[in-house]
């Protein structure tokens, strides 16, 4: 695996510490700890979870209907004047009653009850599906932008490297100039040079800033910090291959098409309420037990209970349809979604698969690019050191070492960008 060192924690700290940096707001960070508090602190993700949760509260609910209602207590009644009998007299009658014990009632609408319950268990399935879609969409960002802070900080080195060393050789030409041993325009173009490096570094910083900003509000950071790449290297990840992958696999794998047959499936199962439950009755079932009896004299007990059942065929439901057909549009335009996913899934993972093959390509460029720039550059200090080489051409030798340094930054960025966008797209997981 090709390593190579591009920039320390270190070179990034103290650059900043310079202009007013409090380090106690300087954190490093890891790609790892960047997955695991992508996972847990993204608002996004919270609020994914809150829904799975919600689902989850929901299914509880859908089996509520399996328990009946139970209704201790005790009831006095009392009654006095005038009463009809069975036969139509009037009689005048005094009477009271007591009764202590307790009631169980309970409904069960089999066909609506059954079906709901199955519903609201899949509807926690589908819940399950978007937050692992959700998730991998939020993780991807924070690894993105961790990768940018990471290239950002090495390029941010590399230039603080060189410019330190531009300004060593624009005072050796300062004093050629005086002695006249060298010309004043090669002078004027090392300091141009030197202008546009500081130019180039003052931008770098505030790609790491701007990069620190988006990862703390990704990672939902409730602290004023300046994130650091605690990776001192940045080394080429192979996570996946880059030879084409079956589509079909990426689909069987991806939350965003489970979630979507998840649906569908849940939408059937509603639907199967307007057809196939209403088979299915309503059972009514109560019972009444305790001690009964007149006031102030030895109660005794009464039992009394009914079942039945009932079904209830709604015509309008048979004969229109309306609820069966809106449930028919329904799991239509759920169909919809799930290709309209298919083909985002497509184009993702073509677009990565390119972006890895193309980031690979140029990756091998830079590493030969930057083999060649350092060759080159030792050649220079070693004519500079015999005064066959004057500072500007060293200057030069160093300028296009530090291209060939930003060229292999970007490409080993892009190629692990690459690597994850394509890991991401087959259907892994983060």
């Amino acid at each position: 695996m090709v390593r190579t060192i591009l920039g320390s924690i270190g070179i990034v700290f103290l650059g900043l510490m310079t202009n007013g940096q409090d380090p106690s707001s300087v954190k490093p960070i890891s790609l790892e700890t960047v997955l695991k508090l992508s996972g847990t602190n993204n608002l996004k993700i919270a609020e994914v979870n809150a829904k799975y949760e919600l689902a989850m509260a929901e299914h509880l609910a859908a089996k509520e209907w399996l328990y009946p209602t139970i209704s201790p207590g005790f009831l006095m009644m009392s009654y006095d004047g005038n009463a009809q009998t069975t036969d139509g007299q009037f009689v005048e009658v005094e009477k009271n009653s007591v009764w202590a014990g307790a009631s169980v009632t309970a409904q069960w609408d089999l066909g609506h009850a059954t079906y709901q319950q199955m519903h609201a268990k899949q509807t926690v399935l589908t819940a399950g599906h978007a937050r692992q879609a959700e998730k991998n969409k939020q993780s991807l960002k924070a690894i993105m932008t961790y990768f940018e802070l990471g290239a950002g900080q090495s390029r941010y080195g590399s230039l603080k490297r060189l410019v330190v060393k531009s300004k060593d050789i624009v005072r050796q030409l300062e004093v050629q100039v005086t002695h006249g041993i060298a010309y004043k325009s090669d002078l004027l173009l090392a300091k141009a040079s030197l202008n546009h490096l500081q130019i180039q570094l003052s931008q770098a910083k505030t790609d790491v800033q701007l990069a620190s900003n988006n990862l703390v509000g990704l990672l939902n950071i409730n602290e004023n910090v300046l994130l650091i790449c605690q990776d001192t290297v940045l080394i080429p990840l192979a996570l996946v291959d880059t030879i084409p992958a079956k589509i079909e696999d990426a689909y069987k794998k991806r939350p965003e098409i489970l979630w979507s047959q998840s649906q569908i499936e849940g939408l059937t199962i509603q639907r199967k309420t307007t057809t196939t439950g209403l088979l299915l009755p309503a059972i009514n079932l109560g019972l009444n037990d305790g001690l009964f009896g007149p006031y102030f004299n030895p109660l005794s007990n009464r039992l009394s209970y009914y079942v039945g059942a009932k079904w209830s065929i709604p015509l309008g439901t048979l004969l229109i349809g309306g609820k069966r057909k809106a449930m028919d549009a329904r799991i239509n335009l759920a169909a919809i979604t799930m290709e309209d996913a298919k083909n985002t899934i497509r184009k993702e993972v073509r677009d990565a698969q390119a972006r890895a093959i193309s980031s690979k390509a140029q990756l091998n460029l830079a590493n030969e690019g930057l083999g060649y720039a350092k060759v080159a550059m030792d050649q220079s200090m070693q004519r500079q050191r015999l005064g066959t080489a004057i500072p500007l051409e060293v200057f030069n030798a160093q300028e296009q070492l530090l291209r060939s340094q930003l060229d292999q930054i970007n490409a080993i960025r892009d190629y692990n960008k690459a690597q994850y966008q394509l890991y991401v797209a087959l259907g892994n997981d983060l």
